[in-house]
């Protein structure tokens, strides 16, 4: 449910309106057809959303023929039973007690369709049946979508023809819509006025918010990209000359007399030295004070070191770090007899979840659903390989019940599928 609109308000109005529309038929008619309700309203997605209600409890209501007493697989009682259920539809006939209900949610869904359609088409896939979206069921959505009908006809599009697709991926098919061809979303102002002319509709008092125009357009370059362009270059080096003559630079101390400095070949050491007479930065004075070291701890380097390096070696050059020498102990630690049995292949995921995973899976994978656990582990090991696993219940699972990817839980099952299918 969007959570754009003031839930009461949005019921309240669409119970007028559906009252509004059934008082003024119901005045000259005691019960309303088929052809009849495809023109009880201005608004065409009404009507269509009224007519698909009627089919879907049509449709439950023929599941109730079946019995296990007879073959209804057979060729002609399935000719029989589609004849009978297509001479009925043709005699729709229905009372002003039982339409009411259903023209009032029809005109809810129709609002919510106008005023934020991409809330109303998530709620759409998402509640699809065992979390997929099949192509009879967006032939069926397309069929009775009159309002933004480029949404479905670009879910179909994108399904090329499979029989079915998990509603994560219609979802992301569904952001590729409205970000691409947002802008050829129906305007609300032309339905208010429709609205209006039965049942004022105050915009203001139904929505929590104001409804943008459209969505906006997709970025045409990564955020990481320009933020790495638009990052300042560093500072150059700027020689003593050029510092301003009311600052005065910090003076290093002086060392004692030594030989001149052997000379060194800019070409061959990368770059000026800032040795002798050579011009250079000024070094700048320490802020804080350094840990004090028993004497002799520190020796400086002869200036013949240095003319033969060129540069003194950086303390992150003369000891390895903490992080490499943990990398290195890392390496270097023999694998235990625990984790070697804990990666060692197995055959049946159900077998080598212990109890105390099997209840933290339930409770945090499957919101505390049992069934669906068992159905999901069941299916899990009648997969072929790991692909197949991962995309089960990163496509299905995952998205079903949001699912955090970086939990315990998850990581814990990931690890089983690698063994399952090692």
């Amino acid at each position: 449910m969007s959570n754009k609109f003031n839930t009461n308000a949005l019921t309240e109005y669409s119970k007028s309106y559906a009252r509004r529309i059934a008082a003024d038929f119901y005045q000259q008619h005691s019960t309303i057809s088929g052809q009849q309700i495809l023109s009880l309203t201005p608004i065409s997605q009404i009507n269509l959303f009224v007519v698909s209600a009627l089919s879907d409890k049509w449709q439950a209501d023929a599941e109730k023929f079946r019995s296990p007493y007879f073959d209804f697989s057979h060729m002609e009682v399935q000719e029989a039973l589609q004849h009978f259920m297509n001479v009925v539809s043709q005699h729709i006939s229905v009372r002003r007690e039982h339409l009411e209900p259903l023209l009032a949610d029809a005109v809810r869904r129709t609002i919510i369709m106008i005023f934020d359609p991409r809330a109303y088409f998530d709620d759409l896939l998402r509640s699809q049946p065992e979390f997929t979206l099949t192509a009879s069921a967006i032939k069926q959505i397309n069929r009775y979508t009159k309002i933004n009908q480029f949404v479905p006809a670009y879910l179909a599009q994108r399904m090329n023809g499979k029989p079915f697709i998990y509603v994560n991926q219609a979802l992301t098919y569904l952001d590729e819509a409205l970000t691409q061809r947002g802008h050829e979303l129906e305007h609300y102002d032309k339905f208010v006025a429709l609205f209006s002319e039965k049942v004022p509709m105050d915009v203001a008092a139904l929505l929590r918010s104001h409804v943008p125009d459209g969505f906006p357009a997709a970025p045409a370059r990564s955020f990481f990209d320009a933020a790495t362009e638009s990052a300042l270059p560093p500072a150059p080096m700027v020689p003593p000359d050029a510092v301003p003559a009311d600052v005065e630079p910090a003076t290093a101390p002086q060392p004692d007399p030594t030989p001149a400095p052997v000379a060194v070949d800019e070409s061959s050491s990368g770059g000026s030295m800032f040795l002798g007479d050579v011009s250079g930065p000024e070094p700048v004075a320490p802020t804080a004070y350094p840990s004090q070291l028993p004497t002799g701890a520190l020796s400086e380097p002869s200036s013949t070191d240095i003319g033969l390096s060129g540069r003194t070696e950086s303390p992150a050059e003369q000891a390895p770090s903490l992080n490499q020498t943990l990398r290195e102990t890392a390496v270097a630690e023999p694998v235990t007899v625990a984790e070697t049995f804990n990666r060692a292949p197995i055959e049946s995921v159900a077998r080598s979840i212990s109890l105390n995973q099997k209840f933290r899976f339930i409770n945090q994978l499957f919101n505390g659903n049992t069934n669906a656990y068992n159905q999901a582990i069941e299916e899990i090991d009648s997969l072929d390989n790991y692909g197949q696993a991962l995309d089960l219940i990163s496509y299905r699972y995952a998205s079903q019940y949001l699912w955090d990817m970086s939990s315990d839980e998850v990581s814990e099952l990931v690890e089983i599928l690698k063994r399952r299918f090692a």
